[in-house]
């Protein structure tokens, strides 16, 4: 049994040496390339750029060419008013037309200004959607890679435990061997020693668990042996007047509502460009060829250009214009509320992550000072142990205690970390932010 342990020991050091060694600014730089949930926003910010150019929106003409042959095969019967008559069966004739055609619109109310405009702000509210796509997906990233880091700690504090425990056992062996302590002490030890090394081999399973869901938010392979080697510390300095100050500029959500806002205004006031005339410049250029073995013309060939000027006025539309404005009204007072709720629901967010950030802080305080006095109660233990002055029970307490205290430290951080991450990403400053490890 000790030789199957030691197999799996050996095949986790092992394991260690050979995985990718990533630090967070490799993590968030595989992640931005790899994601595919940036990817696909990227895309269709890419989207976005194409369709907000100025010829979309009705500045340039539409230029079209049509051609047509057709052939015809008739009997005829034609009489003339002199009287003269014409009959002739299968009689054929064809016809060829080939003609280009031009319209520009002059003048539509304005509606073509307004179209590229809203174009615009289409494309400025798919960039900030595009980046609260890219916050959201690197605070996962980043969230992930700490709980590995988390994860790594975890497994050095157990594997401590496991040498505590080894190192007791030799004792424990020692004593017994001489006389100094039962077997009962020896075979404790023993058993300890085994649930240190049970539990190690547990937590290197959730630590794979984590490898797992780090990889998969870089857009990698599941599989991909990767380690964490960055080192988990907390910002200590932000402030959460200066945090509710950047939420209303910063924050991605908000600023594409603001921009959908805009989109909706300009919607409105488009309607009411349908009141003035649509002019449009219209010219052509076509050829036209006609043969024919009866009738009054044998052949008919034209080429030439036409062009001018039309003029379109809707001056009635059964009231369709006045819904239109009406209901977009109605829109542009439901976004104004959608930004309201949102902006209320993220300052209610950031004010309970900012009370989860400073109690974790306090509490990463009093760990330590708790961690200090646990391994300098354990390391008293072994050495009393190590003279017979202290019992098995005793120093299992006491070994307990310390492994109890550095988890508690480390969990601390990880939660004041997580709650450092969430501030940042909520007040829209974690793209910004230079340096979070």
């Amino acid at each position: 049994m000790l030789k199957y342990i030691s197999l799996i020991f050996f095949s986790l050091i092992s394991f260690g040496v050979l995985a990718q060694r990533v630090s967070l600014e490799d993590a968030i730089s595989i992640g931005m390339e790899n994601n595919f949930s940036i990817r696909t926003a990227k895309n269709i910010e890419k989207e976005a750029v194409i369709n907000s150019n100025y010829a979309f929106s009705g500045f340039l003409p539409v230029v079209d060419i049509t051609g047509a042959r057709s052939f015809e095969v008739e009997n005829v019967n034609q009489e003339f008013r002199g009287g003269d008559t014409n009959e002739r069966d299968g009689a054929k004739s064809n016809r060829m037309n080939i003609r280009g055609d031009l319209t520009w619109t002059l003048f539509d109310g304005t509606q073509m200004f307004l179209d590229y405009k809203t174009l615009q702000i289409e494309r400025n509210k798919t960039r900030f959607e595009t980046q609260a796509v890219l916050e959201n997906t690197l605070g996962s990233i980043i969230q992930s890679y700490f709980q590995l880091v988390f994860e790594q700690y975890q497994y050095e504090v157990l594997e401590s435990a496991v040498e505590l425990s080894e190192e007791r056992l030799e004792i424990a062996k020692a004593n017994y061997e001489v006389g100094r302590f039962s077997k009962t002490e020896f075979l404790a030890a023993q058993v300890d020693l085994n649930t240190d090394k049970s539990n190690l081999l547990n937590q290197d399973e959730v630590m794979q668990q984590a490898r797992v869901s780090l990889n998969l938010l870089l857009g990698q392979d599941p599989n991909q042996e990767l380690s964490a080697i960055d080192s988990m510390s907390v910002n200590n300095d932000l402030q959460l007047n200066s945090l509710l100050d950047d939420l209303a500029v910063r924050n991605k959500e908000l600023l594409a509502l603001m921009q959908q806002e805009d989109i909706l205004q300009i919607q409105n006031r488009s309607v009411n460009t349908e009141l003035l005339p649509q002019v449009d410049f219209n010219m052509g250029y076509g050829y036209t060829n006609f043969n024919s073995q009866a009738g009054f013309l044998l052949q008919n060939q034209a080429i030439g250009l036409s062009y001018g000027l039309s003029l379109s006025w809707r001056i009635f539309d059964r009231l369709e214009r006045r819904r239109r404005n009406q209901t977009t009204q109605i829109a542009i007072d439901n976004n104004v509320i959608a930004m309201e709720e949102l902006e209320n629901q993220l300052k209610g967010e950031l004010s309970s992550a900012y009370v989860r950030y400073k109690n974790k802080l306090d509490l990463i305080k009093l760990e330590n000072e708790n961690l200090d006095v646990a391994k300098e109660n354990a390391e008293i233990a072994i050495e009393r142990y190590k003279v017979g002055r202290s019992n098995s029970i005793e120093l299992r307490e006491f070994q307990l205690n310390s492994i109890e205290a550095e988890s508690r430290l480390l969990n601390a951080i990880y939660l004041a970390k997580q709650a450092e991450i969430n501030l940042l990403a909520i007040s829209g400053n974690l793209l910004t932010q230079k340096s979070i490890n």
